[in-house]
């Protein structure tokens, strides 16, 4: 290659660089092309043009570049990683592993690394890798934010809360900003019954994102084995001011209100839950609250449109029993407890 080349190559690439560190990746893929043209094979140039495809989410693009490094040079550090990255884009972990382990045979004490070959495996639920992996980048970078996030997620997957609960701790002592985290430490003190330090990390949360669906579904439920099904409510309504699609929790507020005796807001709930299709629980809701308001023709209704969509649910034919037994036709209580017994077996 003549001199000159040679020199505009690396000028070229130079200027992509500087591009690409300002974030300016289609002008730096045009720079980086440009020197493409003059050597198709220099490894900056082409670790520079896997690195803008990378960032602009072109996935496979990126992976070729990578791959070309890799033809001439199958131990340069910068195309085995990005090859890796490129694949993770892909979302193909499987793919992605083996070239970040030969980097690492080369660099091994990169715990970034370390953390991308947990994460996958962590994808492919192959616990025992990923744990193994973190908990190496741990020994590499102690305290790692990434690491100790993966390996805390990992556990708790697998309701190994106090192994989960020791690594979100670390983080949040490290003054994480994690809402993830946040709330993730709130659910496991909530499985535990601790209520309280269920709350100020759910708290916590709301502060950072003040309508975070987690938080306010934790809030709602601590209140819940409280015993205080009024603030329960309260909380749970604030997810459905901005989710009105949350079929589920509109019947879980309506059943909650029903409880409380507020029989004329159950039914808005359940009625707001059937606005997104049927459900069985909201016309089992319904069928009890107007049984409570005395309606026993318009109750055995709700049961009947409820077993149309589920003709074994124990818990309907359980309530028409009572509803039929209830307004004197003990026949239709006894084919309804008939229809029981076969469910039950």
């Amino acid at each position: 290659m003549a001199e000159l080349s040679k020199k505009s190559v690396i000028e070229l690439s130079k200027k992509g660089s500087r591009l690409f560190r300002k974030g300016q990746y289609e002008e730096a893929e045009q720079v980086y092309l440009q020197a493409y043209d003059v050597d198709d094979r220099n490894p900056y140039v082409l670790a520079g043009l896997g690195d803008v495809y990378r960032k602009l989410c072109k996935f496979d693009e990126s992976a070729k570049y990578y791959d070309a490094i890799l033809t001439d040079d199958n131990r340069n550090l910068f195309a085995l990683r990005g090859a890796g990255d490129a694949r993770r884009g892909m979302k193909e972990p499987q793919q992605a592993i083996p070239f970040w382990l030969r980097y690492l045979e080369i660099n091994p004490k990169d715990s970034h690394v370390m953390v991308r070959v947990a994460d996958a495996y962590h994808k492919l639920h192959d616990a025992e890798n990923a744990i193994a992996f973190y908990e190496h980048a741990l020994e590499v970078s102690t305290n790692d934010p990434f690491a100790l996030l993966g390996l805390g997620n990992v556990y708790y997957a697998q309701h190994e809360d106090t192994k989960a609960l020791l690594c979100f701790e670390t983080l949040l002592k490290n003054k994480s900003q994690n809402v993830v985290v946040m709330t993730m430490t709130g659910n496991i003190y909530r499985r535990r019954k601790e209520f309280d330090r269920a709350m100020d990390h759910y708290e916590e949360a709301l502060q950072l994102e003040p309508a975070n669906n987690f938080a306010l579904f934790g809030m709602g439920d601590c209140y819940r084995g409280k015993k205080n099904m009024e603030k329960a409510v309260e909380w749970w309504d604030k997810i459905l001011e901005h989710e009105p699609g949350n079929q589920a929790l509109w019947t879980r507020v309506g059943d909650a209100l029903l409880s409380l005796e507020r029989v004329d807001d159950a039914v808005q709930h359940y009625q707001a839950s059937l606005k997104n299709g049927p459900d069985v629980y909201s016309y089992l809701g319904m069928a009890r609250a107007q049984h409570v308001r005395g309606d026993l023709n318009s109750a055995r209704e709700f049961c009947e449109t409820a077993l149309s969509h589920d003709e074994t649910n124990e818990r309907v034919l359980e309530k028409l029993i009572e509803i039929c037994e209830q307004s004197g036709d003990l026949a239709a209580a006894d084919e309804a407890r008939e229809k029981l017994a076969r469910a039950a077996d």
